[in-house]
Parts: structure tokens; C-alpha cells; sequence
């Protein structure tokens, strides 16, 4: 077994944590809609949506080029599989992908 080094664990330790953060944002929109804003923040719930999924962009960058094999290849392989599943089994998407 393989184990990760202090750097890659930091790495995927920071990623976890903005994907919550991702998560949390999501459904702060899905409660109180995209403008809302939270009384701690001036940011509306699209613009803190916006930052977080920036900060996940960010971690994946950092935790491709920690030496883990994860490569923009791989990744793209598995978006593009994504899609494909999405297309089959997400309910609205016809009503929202077709253009």
C-alpha cells in the first residue's frame, strides 16, 4: 500500500474540506435562493457558490501536480464518462442541455 506524503495528505485534506464548503453553498441557494445573502457575508449565495467551486478548482490543480497519478487526462476521462451517465439518468437534462 502506498502511503501518501505530508504534502499530498495536505493536499487532500484541503480538498475534502472545500468540497463541504461546495456542499454548504449549494444548499444555502437551494433554501434562500441565489441572491440571498448571509449576514456574515456581502457575497449573494451565486457568488459564494462561484468561490467555492473556484477553490475546489484550485485543490484539484494543487493535487495533480502532488504527485499522486492523478493527471488532466484522467480527469477529463472521467467528466466526459460523467456526462455521458447524466445524460441517460438526470431527469431535466434534455429540458436544460438542449440548445
Amino acid at each position: 500500500m502506498n502511503k501518501v506524503n505530508e504534502h499530498q495528505e495536505e493536499c487532500l485534506n484541503i480538498l475534502q474540506e472545500e468540497c463541504a464548503e461546495v456542499i454548504q453553498a449549494a444548499s444555502k441557494i437551494k433554501r434562500f435562493g441565489l441572491v440571498g445573502k448571509p449576514v456574515n457575508t456581502t457575497l449573494t449565495n451565486k457568488e459564494s457558490l462561484e468561490m467555492e467551486l473556484g477553490d475546489v478548482l484550485a485543490l484539484v490543480d494543487l493535487v495533480k501536480a502532488s504527485n499522486l497519478g492523478i493527471t488532466t487526462e484522467g480527469i477529463e476521462k472521467a467528466r466526459l464518462n460523467k456526462m455521458q451517465r447524466l445524460s441517460k439518468y438526470m431527469h431535466t437534462w434534455e429540458q436544460y442541455t438542449a440548445k
